[in-house]
């Protein structure tokens, strides 16, 4: 029993409306040491699926000569402009026993040493998914400060680089804003000119007199910005845009 690669993520596989089996080629114990996620359509976050339940699993015989297997989803295909990922999360536990002058089998301490190396593969799955500092800057700082320091603050980094907390929350995004406008909120205009495209319009905020607009009132589409009916006039006629 060995672990031969150091692959413990099968994915994103793309759902095209019609495949519903998807295949993984790392070892596993069992299924139920299987983690498998969808990312739907409009999603703001992972689901992650139940074994025997959302999907079923299929393990290859031998898993140290050909391991892995495939999981197929019991609903149905995976829908087209979805993604499914297969890894695993197998506990953090170490069950291995041996006793003071017992019998074993080689196969027990092997087995053992595979578990610790799956073990450290999920975590370096968990760290390649997370926020990293360069290696070549060992002194950065990156502890966030408590809850009741960051509440209502922009998180950002200082001059050094480190991270640090900007008071007043959006208003310092709002300080350096590359599309704020300013128009005539009189009711009657509802289209407006940025003075340049967002480059990331999904999560670009609006405020109308330093209130944030729910995204489901406008849209912005390069330059332009439509609000779905005209504003009525506001205290302050300044339209701020958030942006990147």
């Amino acid at each position: 029993m060995t672990v031969n690669s150091t692959v413990r993520i099968a994915g994103p596989f793309a759902g095209n409306g019609s495949t519903t089996t998807f295949p993984f080629p790392f070892k596993v114990f069992e299924k139920e040491d299987l983690e498998v996620v969808i990312l739907a359509v409009g999603a703001t976050s992972e689901q992650v699926l139940v074994l025997d339940s959302d999907y079923s699993a299929t393990l290859n015989a031998n898993q140290d000569s050909s391991p892995g297997g495939s999981i197929s989803l019991t609903a149905g295909p995976l829908a087209s402009g979805a993604t499914l990922t297969i890894t695993t999360d197998i506990p953090e536990l170490q069950e291995t026993d041996l006793t003071n002058g017992g019998g074993f089998y080689p196969e027990v301490i092997t087995g053992s040493l595979d578990y610790l190396t799956i073990l450290i593969q999920q975590l370096e799955v968990a760290v390649d998914a997370s926020i990293k500092f360069p290696q070549s800057e060992p002194g950065i700082n990156s502890e966030l400060p408590p809850a009741a320091q960051r509440a209502g603050a922009v998180l950002g980094f200082d001059a050094n680089g480190n991270l640090t907390l900007y008071s007043g929350g959006f208003s310092v995004i709002m300080s350096r804003a590359n599309g704020k406008i300013t128009g005539s909120l009189d009711g009657v205009n509802n289209v407006f000119t940025l003075a340049q495209a967002p480059l990331f319009p999904a999560v670009s905020l609006l405020a109308l007199a330093g209130s944030i607009l729910p995204r489901a009132l406008y849209s912005i589409s390069g330059t332009t910005l439509t609000f779905n009916t005209p504003i009525p006039p506001q205290r302050g006629d300044t339209i701020e845009l958030y942006c990147s």
